[in-house]
């Protein structure tokens, strides 16, 4: 169900927000100065407040427990793909969304002014649409190495949806490790390694994946079937029915956690 309303649910707030700009509402909101100071201001102010308000919800989402409800359909998978970004069940989509009322908030605070309509947008197609992308690729890049003091890669968000569960966040931060800093929300444990130190180990080498990985990989290709689809639903993300529901996930998670 994640999957199937992540696209309405997280444009909801972004739509109302353009729209009453459109009908004169929110007019003010596209009289910034368009000038290179302020829309780098703006840039600023989006890159660092959107950064903080992702981190502290998420946050909240795994140690507060009736969000921890919402969000544990997200952790539904240990090694997650870049189709589950924003598979995320509505009101948790909804509420991160509302990154422009934050942001336009903290504006006020600083400047009396909103922030460039273009620059909030734009910054937040990028950091929240490919990094987010990328954060949920499995893929590690030699440009971004994990070991980064200032970012987080697609490592650390892999440990994240490996071992995180309720009281347990590690690495909810989305750009910066600064937050995550603060917080103490680091993994230092031996469970979860990056693909380099793993390729040092001899464990990534191709011959490795021809004879041994790629012949006992599933057939991924009956998931576009439409009767496979109808036949199935009941397993979807974020829908508990049946047996192996959300619930059995959960403790699943909270007893690896436990063993590490």
């Amino acid at each position: 169900m994640g999957v199937f309303l992540a696209n309405p649910s997280v444009t909801f707030a972004p739509s109302i927000h353009l729209a009453l700009i459109s009908n004169g509402t929110l007019r003010h909101h596209c009289d910034t100065p368009l000038t290179w100071q302020y829309r780098f201001y703006s840039f600023l102010m989006v890159l660092f407040v959107v950064d903080l308000y992702s981190w502290a919800w998420h946050y909240c989402g795994h140690w507060i427990g009736s969000l921890w409800k919402v969000h544990r359909h997200h952790h539904h998978f240990a090694n997650p793909t870049p189709f589950s970004t924003i598979a995320d069940l509505p009101p948790d989509n909804i509420i991160r969304s509302l990154y422009m009322i934050v942001v336009n908030l903290a504006s006020y605070c600083i400047m009396g002014s909103p922030v460039d309509v273009d620059v909030l947008y734009f910054v937040t197609a990028i950091t929240i649409g490919f990094y987010g992308m990328y954060f949920h690729c499995g893929h590690e890049l030699s440009i971004l190495p994990y070991d980064s003091r200032m970012f987080n890669t697609s490592y650390q968000h892999y440990v994240h949806h490996a071992l995180s569960y309720k009281n347990k966040p590690y690495y909810t931060g989305f750009v910066f490790k600064l937050w995550d800093d603060l917080a103490g929300a680091h993994y230092h444990g031996k469970q979860c390694i990056p693909a380099v130190e793993d390729q040092k180990l001899g464990n990534r080498s191709f011959e490795r994946w021809e004879t041994e990985i790629r012949p006992a990989l599933p057939d991924y290709s009956v998931l576009l079937s439409p009767s496979f689809c109808c036949q199935n639903w009941r397993h979807a993300v974020g829908l508990s029915v049946g047996p192996g529901g959300a619930a059995q996930k959960q403790s699943q998670s909270q007893s690896r956690g436990k063993a590490e």
